[in-house]
């Protein structure tokens, strides 16, 4: 049984010896300093220690989960896949039970057809995060927003899956539909551009982050969001190299 035990919180037992300490005039300031750093490492290491403690009996606990959804493709065929709802009913209470709290929030891309989800798995003072970019499920009959929507969802389901350490009971071909196909003409032109303007060696590149992948049109849709930003930000990096010089 996991019982957790009561204990004076280090914050505060610190907290008065800290008070002790500036009471003494023969302590210089420097070595307060030193104390402090000390001090804030150790606890820092009894969090971490403490969170793999916790995440070991979380994960312990945790059953694989069920495929309880249905995706139509048509011609191409029908896929099963774990609906957060199903994860979050299985999630939840073992989250509560070991301390931990999942988090989501979401940044700005500069593109508005890339939607950067973030993720925590917090508690005991630790944190582990998780971040994945998507591009907009633009499925049939949904408008713009119901596409960022579903791929905001698509997006918490591989986060939980990573950082929970879940496992789904069956063959795993959950988006394969939608994330195996390849760009389109559109997107492989952004690619081409910024390849282009970073003067960046298409092959090494395309080896490097992607596998068996000799051309820019056979980059699949998985892929291309991270292709994009990594393009970009060695972009920036030649610009503030052009700026400094």
């Amino acid at each position: 049984m996991n019982e957790i035990i009561e204990r004076p919180a280090p914050a505060h037992d610190f907290g008065e010896l800290m008070m002790g300490l500036l009471r003494d005039p023969s302590i210089p300031a420097d070595k307060l300093e030193v104390v402090m750093k000390m001090r804030r490492e150790a606890l820092e290491y009894e969090a971490k220690e403490a969170y793999q403690h916790h995440f070991a009996l979380f994960t312990a606990d945790m059953p694989a989960v069920e495929r309880d959804g249905m995706v139509d493709l048509g011609a191409k065929g029908k896929y099963p896949f774990t609906t957060y709802e199903q994860m979050d009913m299985i999630l939840r209470p073992l989250l509560v039970k070991h301390g931990f709290s999942l988090q989501y929030w979401s940044s700005n891309a500069e593109k508005i057809d890339v939607i950067i989800v973030h993720g925590a798995l917090a508690g005991w003072g630790w944190q582990r995060e998780s971040v994945y970019p998507v591009p907009p499920d633009s499925g049939p009959g949904r408008n713009a927003l119901q596409a960022r929507g579903s791929s905001q969802t698509y997006a918490k389901r591989y986060i939980a899956d990573l950082l929970c350490n879940i496992v789904r009971k069956g063959t795993d071909n959950d988006g394969r539909g939608a994330v195996d196909a390849f760009i389109d003409q559109r997107q492989v032109k952004e690619l081409t551009d910024l390849i282009r303007a970073t003067d960046t060696n298409v092959e090494a590149f395309l080896n490097t982050m992607v596998t068996d992948v000799r051309e820019v049109a056979d980059v699949r849709v998985r892929d291309y969001s991270r292709l994009v930003l990594a393009l970009k930000e060695r972009q920036k990096r030649r610009v503030q190299k052009e700026i400094s010089k």
